[in-house]
């Protein structure tokens, strides 16, 4: 019967979150420059591989208003940039290589936008879930809605994270084992 309950408290959230601490988050008043140190600090292994693609922004009264992902943050360095790959004088269909064009234009505007507010690249959150809830609902959340890191809360305090890896980890641990 104990190792029912533990195999339960393995697939809530609460047994797979990430808590805030380790988390990559910042403060919504701070600039671009100073989101990106945060982020960067999150590394992991002998190359210093950045651990995380994404991080929360929380309001000068602790609570969570966005998220930043890397793809956010390079649209926002020059919105230029991902229009030129749509097509150009009315032709549609993709065209990657202009995106080289851009080269010189992107790195002479990117360094003003450090400077930015990281409000600025900000975008919506997804759907939080409870740290008391299923797993598997915070997985069907994340499928539903392509998304791959969720918050957690618990009563009105966000907790932590939960990300598709570590629901994808437990998941296949547990087929494995049956």
């Amino acid at each position: 019967m104990a190792a029912e309950s533990e195999d339960k408290e393995l697939f809530l959230v609460k047994g797979l979150l990430i808590p805030m601490k380790r988390f990559p988050h910042v403060q919504e008043d701070r600039s671009l420059q100073q989101a990106v140190a945060v982020l960067r600090d999150f590394t992991c292994g002998e190359n210093e591989r950045m651990r995380y693609s994404e991080m929360m922004v929380i309001s000068t009264e602790h609570k969570l208003v966005g998220r930043v992902s890397i793809q956010s943050i390079l649209r926002g360095l020059d919105p230029n940039l991902s229009q030129a790959v749509k097509g150009y004088q009315g032709q549609s269909g993709e065209f990657p290589n202009l995106a080289i064009l851009w080269g010189n234009s992107f790195f002479s505007g990117c360094n003003i936008s450090f400077g930015k507010n990281i409000k600025d690249f900000m975008t919506p959150l997804p759907a939080a879930v409870k740290d008391t809830e299923s797993a598997l609902k915070a997985l069907s959340i994340m499928l539903t809605h392509n998304e791959t890191v969720l918050p957690v809360v618990s009563g009105n305090e966000v907790v932590g994270v939960i990300r598709l890896e570590e629901i994808f980890d437990a998941v296949v641990k547990r087929c494995n084992a049956q």
